[in-house]
């Protein structure tokens, strides 16, 4: 136990005494210039109350240095408790109560917070200056359990008090859900790479990173840390190993219609009939070669199992084609399905064909044997240890924007459905990080049906994911366009930098109303600096980020210095040929 005591702090931090507590205001005289000049707005302050095991956590909202003809004038207007204002009192300080610091003893071991202002501090309380080594003892008794095996969450230094770490509780930031927001340049991939690096240092770490841009590549030099590519139209023929695929076949039936049906089609209703038929008719078929027997008898549409889509096809384009004899007339008539496939079997085609699409419907032998449903969910889900990588980086950079919904969406909800599945006492908790998460989690009014899916079932996650172990950790730059469901369940928020007035607005509506003057703060912040509110802080804080170890390959061009240095570097023949091949990094002879 350190010997630091938040209940005994030395009168170095004493800064002044109560003289007057309205609702969650505190205001503080400080009688002494040199412990004035240690006050900062938004520092924090410890008050005694009338209970000697109870202290009241306060944010430093104003500092102010009243005149001797302002002292004299308050003493007519504004009269404190015992008739007068003391005239050699001239600096006031405003407190906003935050919550409850409870002492050892009882039950209790070690001291406890709450967000409750259960009692107010009264007249002539003492008020301390809560910063340096007692405001890191305070934000340690977040991780109680963590920090003393060198496990805490840090995330940075206080703004206010740079000597002080700040600790985050890494159990209630995932159980919670997490939100980083900021403009670009802000810091935020820095902020979500200083997470992830601390998490694998974890042995058991278990996280997969949507990276849509590949910036993440640098953190595979870490040692728990794999890094796998979405296949890309060059990948298609011989695909390396680290490269998945999310064959057609693990589409459910809602993500099925979503992407092959069009719902403006009149005949979209019986074309949905068929194919839902035909698959299942292909999927049983799959099943009876193979022997798996008793997953033919628990088959339903949306069973993972792989069906040859050719002889779906080839069913679909008998039906349309059909004629039936009348017996009536001895004459044959159209059958039920004649025509209705006229323009469903030329786009379906068409997107078999696509090879933007390839990562779904043109897989490989490999890809289409029922053991690659195992392969891939070890690839991804398998925690760390035994020298197997916790942290899983997959590049989505390669997937065209408008199937990253799809591709993302599908990942998401397999990770759910194993997680579902697993036996609870040995299921294994696992984190999504969502990187650039507004370009697939849209508003619900501005997304298409290929989207809607994708969002359903990040809402799902959203909503349900705590009691499967399944965490989502959400990255935009743009917090104003995205899914209002998905962002309200994110009961932890970093945000960095922001200038877009409906970003801002869209941030400042998740903060607590009483954090006041904090949310103003958001347009100034620097580079890597955030407001940290949530479970996984016991306070509202403003926090310089650490800079990770590996850092993101987001770093902003310095434009004019590389045009002042003259000549030019960049390869535009490799750069055409790669564009040709529909893949990077191509070397030239």
């Amino acid at each position: 136990m350190s010997s630091l005591d938040l209940f005994s702090m030395p009168y170095e931090y004493h800064i002044g005494t109560v003289y007057r507590t309205d609702s969650y205001r505190v205001s503080v005289f400080c009688p002494e210039e040199a412990q004035l000049r240690k006050i900062h707005v938004n520092g924090y302050a410890l008050l005694h109350t009338s209970d000697p095991n109870t202290r009241l956590v306060g944010r430093i909202d104003r500092v102010q240095r009243l005149e001797p003809e302002t002292v004299a004038m308050m003493r007519e207007v504004r009269p404190d408790g015992d008739g007068g204002v003391h005239a050699e009192v001239n600096n006031e300080i405003t407190v906003t109560a935050l919550g409850t610091l409870q002492g050892s003893g009882g039950k209790r071991d070690r001291p406890f917070y709450t967000r409750a202002v259960e009692t107010l501090p009264e007249i002539g309380a003492q008020c301390y200056l809560l910063t340096g080594s007692f405001l890191t003892l305070f934000t340690g008794l977040v991780s109680w359990g963590t920090a003393t095996t060198g496990a805490a969450l840090t995330l940075g230094s206080y703004t206010v008090s740079p000597e002080a770490k700040a600790v985050l509780d890494g159990n209630a930031l995932f159980q919670r859900h997490a939100l980083i927001v900021g403009s670009t340049g802000s810091g935020k991939s820095w902020t979500a790479a200083t997470i992830i690096e601390q998490a694998a240092k974890l042995p058991g770490a278990n996280m997969i990173v949507f990276d849509v841009h590949g910036e993440y590549a640098p953190l595979q030099a870490h040692g728990n840390i794999a890094r796998f590519r979405m296949a890309g139209p060059g990948d298609l023929e011989e695909p390396a190993e680290n490269v998945l695929f999310l064959p057609y076949w693990l589409l459910g039936y809602e993500d099925m219609l979503s992407l092959m049906l069009d719902r403006s089609d009149e005949n979209a209703p019986n074309q949905a009939m068929a194919l839902t038929n035909a698959v299942i008719r292909a999927k049983q078929k799959a099943l009876a070669e193979a022997g798996m027997q008793e997953e033919w008898r628990a088959l339903t549409i949306d069973s993972p199992v792989p069906y040859d889509l050719d002889e779906v096809m080839s069913e679909l384009s008998a039906l349309n084609k059909e004629r039936v004899l009348n017996p009536a007339t001895n004459k044959e008539n159209n059958g039920p399905f004649h025509g209705k496939f006229n323009r469903f079997l030329p786009r379906i085609a068409a997107k078999r064909s696509d090879r933007r699409q390839g990562f779904l419907f043109q897989p490989g032998e490999r890809q289409m044997n029922p053991g690659y449903l195992d392969e891939l969910a070890h690839a991804l889900m398998q925690a760390g240890g035994g020298g197997t990588p916790g942290i899983k980086l997959v590049d989505f950079s390669d997937v065209p924007s408008d199937l990253l919904p799809i591709a993302v969406g599908l990942m998401a909800k397999l990770v759910f459905q194993v997680q579902q599945w697993s036996e609870e006492e040995t299921r294994h908790p696992i984190a999504l990080v969502c990187d650039e998460a507004h370009l697939y989690l849209p508003g619900r009014s501005s997304a298409d049906a290929a989207e809607t899916r994708s969002l359903a079932h990040f809402e799902r996650i959203a909503k349900e994911g705590r009691k499967y172990g399944i965490s989502l950790v959400i990255v935009s730059q743009r917090p104003s366009e995205l899914n209002k469901t998905v962002a309200s369940q994110c009961n932890n928020v970093i945000a960095l930098r922001l200038s877009n007035p409906l970003d801002k607005a869209a941030v400042s509506d998740m903060l607590p109303e009483h954090l006041g003057g904090v949310k103003d703060v958001l347009p100034s912040l620097g580079i890597g600096e955030a407001i940290v509110v949530g479970d996984a802080c016991l306070l509202p804080s403003r926090i310089k980020v650490d800079e990770p170890e590996c850092k993101p390959g987001s770093k902003s061009v310095q434009y004019w210095d590389v045009w002042s240095k003259g000549g030019n570097r960049q390869r535009l023949s490799l750069a055409v040929r790669n564009i040709r091949r529909q893949r990077s990094g191509i070397k030239t002879h």
